[in-house]
């Protein structure tokens, strides 16, 4: 058996990322339930931690895929990355489902959205910083 090229590895790296993706979307209404409050509540009392697993999943740590499609959003400076990037980790580390994730989100105090938003804007700064060297 051939070794795959950089091109086909990433391509399946990123396919089972978004089959991840999926299995989220298609959990059971409770488990995504649960995951939602779950989410919620990390965003509201613990914003650093989320900004912390957005860095991880810059980083790979959720997966070769995963961190492709992090990049991504990453390097779309004219798209809300905030959003996105929360949106993912929600999905990767709560496996809350990304329409989920706005719910949660909607909820959030404006003081709250704000610090959420500091700690991932940390995050990616941080991987911007570490993509420039």
């Amino acid at each position: 058996m051939a070794t795959p090229s950089q091109h086909e590895y990433e391509t399946r790296e990123i396919r089972a990322a978004h089959q991840h993706l999926n299995e989220v979307k298609k959990a059971p209404l409770a488990d995504r339930k649960d995951a939602q409050l779950d989410f919620f509540k990390a965003m509201r009392d613990q914003p650093r931690l989320v900004g912390e697993r957005v860095s991880w999943l810059l980083d790979g740590n959720y997966g070769y895929g995963s961190m492709l499609l992090a990049k991504r959003i990453l390097h779309s400076p004219r798209m809300n990355r905030v959003a996105a990037l929360t949106q993912m980790i929600g999905a990767f580390e709560w496996q809350c489902p990304e329409d989920m994730t706005r719910q949660a989100w909607k909820r959030l105090t404006p003081g709250e959205k704000h610090e959420l938003a500091r700690a991932v804007e940390h995050a990616i700064e941080e991987a911007e910083a570490s993509d420039a060297d």
